[in-house]
């Protein structure tokens, strides 16, 4: 039996997903930008349900670029 992941819509967690995935296409790279528009494109289609692992790790790298540098760095 395959497990089913997904992104909640209670309290609007996919829609603030989406608009943090938009926010971050505005500051990405042309490299980034068709990762990141692909990415939003399945979620969408999805409607945030059978997200695969791989688009959970893409999810997280997305939201780590939020974090500040001074942050990343200590250790």
């Amino acid at each position: 039996m395959e497990s089913t992941y997904f992104i909640t819509n209670k309290n609007n967690q996919l829609l603030e997903l989406i608009n943090t995935i938009d926010y971050m296409a505005t500051e990405a790279t042309v490299e980034e930008l068709d990762c990141i528009v692909r990415l939003k494109e399945e979620l969408i289609a999805k409607d945030g349900i059978h997200v695969s692992p791989e688009q959970y790790n893409s999810i997280i790298s997305i939201l780590l670029k939020f974090v500040p540098t001074y942050i990343k760095e200590v250790s």
